[in-house]
């Protein structure tokens, strides 16, 4: 008995979607860890304060699935805060520190000269309001020394030299613990 070919064409067809279903299958187990791994690493990077390395590994789990709740609720995340730090930072960026030489301070002592710095160096057009949360971050002693030097690169050399984050917000620089 001859088979029509519209039934070859079809088994055929339903014979290839099976089988490249378990081949995708297969592959889908091995890429979910990996994907996972991706996530786990952007979000990481997220709760470091590292928003460009987070949100460029939380696209990437994104664009392979687009309904992963986490994900969606991290990125929303930080476009928020691209929204509320790109005008101060920017702002910040462009302002440089000729010399800047703190021996043996505490950490709420050198964003207070710092701020002064700043106003001096940008001819008192910009007055950062730099905000330490913790009280024990704020006692915490650096010495640092720098020069020609942007503001952003030193609030993130103080910040750093803490264990310690910095986000821009709108009227202020929030320095806090990186666990926070």
């Amino acid at each position: 008995m001859k088979t029509n070919p519209i039934r070859r064409l079809f088994r055929a067809v339903v014979l290839g979607v099976t089988v490249g279903s378990l081949v995708v299958g297969s592959g889908l187990a091995q890429s979910a860890s990996d994907l996972n791994a991706v996530f786990q690493q952007g979000r990481a990077a997220f709760y470091k304060g590292d928003m460009e390395q987070a949100k460029l590994l939380l696209t990437q789990v994104q664009t392979v699935s687009p309904n992963h709740f986490e994900t969606k609720a991290l990125l929303a995340q930080i476009k928020t805060y691209e929204k509320t730090d790109s005008s101060s930072k920017k702002v910040y960026s462009a302002v440089v520190i000729p010399k800047l030489d703190f021996s043996d301070v505490t950490l709420s002592e050198a964003f207070q000269g710092l701020g002064a710095m700043a106003k001096n160096a940008s001819g008192g057009k910009v007055t950062p309001n730099f905000v330490v949360k913790n009280p024990e971050l704020g006692s915490r002693r650096l010495t640092l020394a720098l020069t020609n030097v942007p503001l952003t690169d030193a609030v993130d050399y103080l910040a750093r030299m803490t264990n310690a984050k910095a986000v821009y917000e709108k009227y202020a620089v929030m320095i806090s613990p990186i666990s926070e």
